[in-house]
């Protein structure tokens, strides 16, 4: 089992104690907050190991339940926690999880993800740029995901995507042409979204990426206006 040091045996039993805190987390902080809990859980230096296991571990190998956990960690939590986990640098391990051929893992990946983007977003001037682009374009993470976003994959997936980059874009042109109409394309669709807070959210993206005046040149292009 690649990016697990040790014997077989031992192996086994530190991968059987990884399942079980992740179940554990699973279940003690899904649906709920509890920020104390989850800080204590970070200090813990658990969300370290599930980094780990993300970055080393062969890739169709990491397990759902291993994703579910760190997922819980991000939502619902306050921007303080999310800063906390950002500090911990897992975005290269999340973007490799975009790749697994497990949709769900994909999911975990790409909303967890967005998570940790929204506490940046929420800490910093809303005509600013984004705090986080240089670290997800360093890893290459802005071609990861749209290809995920591109993916004949589930709506979960893309609707998170295109939140993703619209947040990342963030007062910034989005240069390339054919990524710039399909991002923008997919959010003004959003904003009639069935579900209130894909409708909401995907107007915050709005507001921040129609700052920049190619951007908006783009959003207004056949009338178009943001929705309050």
């Amino acid at each position: 089992m690649k990016g697990v040091v040790g014997s077989e045996e031992e192996k086994k039993k530190i991968k059987q104690i990884q399942d079980y805190d992740a179940q554990l987390i699973t279940r003690t902080f899904k649906d709920k907050e509890d920020d104390e809990g989850r800080r204590r859980i970070i200090q813990l230096s658990v969300i370290e190991g599930f980094i780990f296991i993300m970055e080393n571990r062969e890739l169709n190998e990491v397990p759902r339940n291993i994703t579910q956990a760190f997922f819980q960690l991000t939502a619902p939590s306050s921007d303080e926690i999310l800063l906390l986990i950002y500090s911990k640098k897992p975005f290269p391990g999340l973007l490799r999880l975009l790749d697994h051929t497990d949709f769900g893992v994909a999911s975990d990946g790409i909303a967890s993800i967005m998570n940790i983007l929204n506490g940046g977003t929420n800490t910093t001037p809303d005509n600013s740029l984004h705090p986080y682009y240089q670290t997800i374009n360093g890893c290459g993470g802005i071609e990861k995901i749209m290809i995920l976003f591109r993916k004949n994959g589930s709506k979960y997936s893309k609707d998170r995507a295109v939140i993703c980059i619209g947040d990342l874009f963030r007062a910034r042109e989005i240069n390339d042409k054919q990524m710039r109409v399909e991002i923008i394309r997919h959010l003004k669709t959003l904003v009639y979204d069935n579900d209130d807070w894909t409708k909401l959210v995907s107007k915050l993206s709005l507001k921040g990426i129609v700052q920049n005046s190619i951007n908006r040149a783009e959003i207004e292009s056949g009338g178009f206006v943001i929705p309050d």
